[in-house]
């Protein structure tokens, strides 16, 4: 952000006593302007000039007031307050503070501050222009009222209003403008040494001075994820990557940072095509979706293909597709759940998630829930058992699943949202900033000998991998790597 210059702060200064003012200030300059339109000053003349204007400069004074009567609602401290409450938790998963608190409700003035001085501004303007339209004398005393001392005036303060608004934002650190993005809970940064306090935008080092107070990132987690055995693929310009085929999913935005190798999915037809030759040898599948240890052991399945015949090869491909549907639902809305997005954000959440992911993550809960597997006899008259899982044909169903339940479902602009996107990587942190914090409170707990051995950083580390989860990990990684 540019330093804040003297032309800046001397444009808000007279906004020191409150916003309020400043809006009741607007209101009077209307509505001297609107007795004006009807005093005794108008020449004959003059009058049969605004003929034309004078009803649709009533209607737009009408609608502008209507427009200030909003604006002084929302911006009203205890409205603030109340409005802060009720969206807390759309920002934070934590427990409200008076700080967090403060932050909401600054956040929700700057946003209805820049939409009034905008709108507010037009307004003005508006008004100049079918005054204009009227083609008044310059020496007209009507012209002069009217103008230089009613809708310039306001009309610089709307757009005083602006700058002001505009210096909120680089408080907050606005991602990009809040009145272009429809989810707001991820266009600002929270730092809890930075007064959230209109006091702040009159600050002359207002931008070294929220440079300075910055949050410090706790990075263990973030530390952990990087030695996750998880591969994360480097970035690639959209047309570096592979071309649409019957064998790659390209499920990307229209945007570079929406079109990554993570909205890519591809599977080897040569080795999908090997899975298939098994399908004839298989006499088992394992298709719950719990812990059913018995149908994993070797010696229940050696028991079950002394009087199973091998499963028809279509008969496999089927129920392993309608096991992988209902499997894929499930994994997505617990995986939901447990990054603490809203379910009205699902599908943003799975289209940025990326195909690639979602197949990272289906193999995870695969080995978690100890599902999935497919049980062959290998050769004719063998009694050897092999487990596999087809992964090439696993990607293959997904892709479809993908095609079906997910890209119709986001709409385009959730896809291309940035302003989301960033909501749900800022929930995401701050949900594993809990689960953090959780296992650090466990590592306290220990006994001192535990943690007085040269292995303790080792040892945090597993209860805080332990506290997030592998399934939990996968999808972290995806969300709040830099890479």
């Amino acid at each position: 952000m540019p330093p804040a210059t003297d032309t800046e702060l001397d444009r808000i200064s007279d906004f020191k006593s409150g916003l309020l003012p400043v809006l009741e200030r607007q209101q009077t300059h209307l509505r001297i302007l609107r007795q004006v339109l009807s005093s005794s000053i108008i020449t004959p003349e003059e009058r049969l000039s605004l003929q034309d204007v004078s009803l649709p400069m009533d209607r737009a004074i009408t609608e502008f007031q209507g427009l200030i009567r909003e604006a002084m609602m929302q911006l009203n401290p205890g409205n603030l307050d109340q409005e802060a409450r009720k969206n807390f938790h759309n920002f934070f998963n934590a427990e409200p503070s008076e700080h967090r608190m403060s932050y909401v409700a600054f956040l929700l003035a700057a946003v209805h501050l820049k939409r009034y001085a905008v709108e507010a501004a037009a307004m003005w303007g508006k008004l100049r222009s079918l005054l204009e339209k009227a083609r008044l004398a310059q020496t007209s005393q009507l012209r002069e009222q009217s103008i230089k001392y009613r809708i310039d005036p306001g009309l610089y303060e709307a757009e005083s209003l602006h700058i002001f608004a505009q210096r909120m934002g680089r408080v907050l650190q606005f991602k990009q403008d809040p009145l272009g993005s429809r989810n707001l809970s991820g266009i600002g940064t929270y730092s809890p040494a930075l007064p959230y306090a209109l006091s702040m935008v009159f600050r002359e080092d207002l931008d070294s001075f929220v440079a300075s107070n910055i949050q410090e990132k706790d990075s263990a987690a973030l530390g952990l994820m990087e030695e996750a055995p998880i591969r994360v693929q480097p970035k690639k310009a959209i047309q570096e990557l592979p071309p649409e085929a019957p064998n790659v999913l390209r499920a990307t935005g229209k945007q570079n940072w929406n079109s990554s190798l993570h909205y890519v999915l591809v599977f080897d037809p040569s080795l999908l095509a090997e899975e298939r030759k098994k399908f004839d040898q298989v006499i088992y599948i394992d298709t719950h979706l719990g812990a059913l240890q018995d149908v994993i052991r070797t010696d229940f399945v050696l028991q079950y293909s002394r009087r199973q015949r091998f499963m028809p090869a279509e008969k496999v491909e089927s129920d392993y597709r309608t096991f992988l549907n209902v499997f894929f639902s499930l994994a997505a809305d617990i995986s939901l759940l447990n990054a603490g997005i809203k379910q009205e954000y699902r599908n943003a959440f799975l289209f940025h998630l990326g195909p690639q992911t979602f197949f990272q993550l289906s193999k995870k809960y695969l080995k978690e829930l100890q599902t999935g597997t497919m049980h062959r006899i290998k050769g004719g008259n063998s009694r050897v058992i092999e487990r596999f899982v087809p992964l090439e044909f696993l990607k293959a169903v997904l892709m479809d699943w993908w095609k079906e339940q997910v890209l119709p479902a986001c709409v385009d602009a959730d896809r291309e949202d940035p302003g989301l996107f960033r909501a749900m990587v800022r929930v995401m942190k701050q949900r594993m900033d809990s689960l953090t914090q959780d296992a650090r409170k466990e590592f306290d707990t220990l006994p001192a000998n535990q943690k007085a051995n040269d292995n303790k950083e080792q040892l945090l580390k597993e209860i805080i991998q332990k506290r997030i989860g592998p399934t939990n990990m996968v999808v972290f990684k995806r969300y709040l790597s830099q890479s």
